[in-house]
């Protein structure tokens, strides 16, 4: 039953994680993969972090002459909403209008992946 129980919760587990690279080719035709991420729990809000991050980083790429696989990820508008109290964006803030469905799911993500990313700071 143990057994059982426990191959169960890594299956579980295993299911609940997001993951996403960026893929890209340097000027000399040099394939390289970047920006391997991973989020997990929560995949409808997941998928919006991994999103956000892989196209910031391929924004970046981009920047210093690399041509990305998935261009893509160049169209996606990273601008993430002002936050409804004035301050700054905080983890718990963004949980809380989330769960009171003041947040979407994409809304969510990207303020999380921004928030990962430290572009708070900037």
């Amino acid at each position: 039953m143990r057994l059982f129980f426990s191959l169960s919760l890594v299956l579980v587990l295993a299911s609940c994680e997001t993951r996403g690279k960026l893929e890209y080719i340097t000027s000399d035709g040099e394939h390289k993969i970047a920006c391997e991420t991973e989020y997990t729990w929560e995949p409808s809000v997941d998928k919006y972090a991994v999103e956000y991050i892989l196209s910031y980083c391929a924004k970046n790429a981009v920047k210093k002459g690399h041509r990305v696989v998935n261009e893509s990820l160049l169209k996606i508008d990273l601008s993430i909403p002002l936050s409804p109290n004035g301050n700054s964006w905080t983890f718990d803030y963004a949980k809380e209008l989330h769960k009171n469905k003041r947040l979407s799911d994409k809304e969510y993500g990207y303020i999380i992946a921004y928030l990962d990313l430290g572009l708070n700071k900037s």
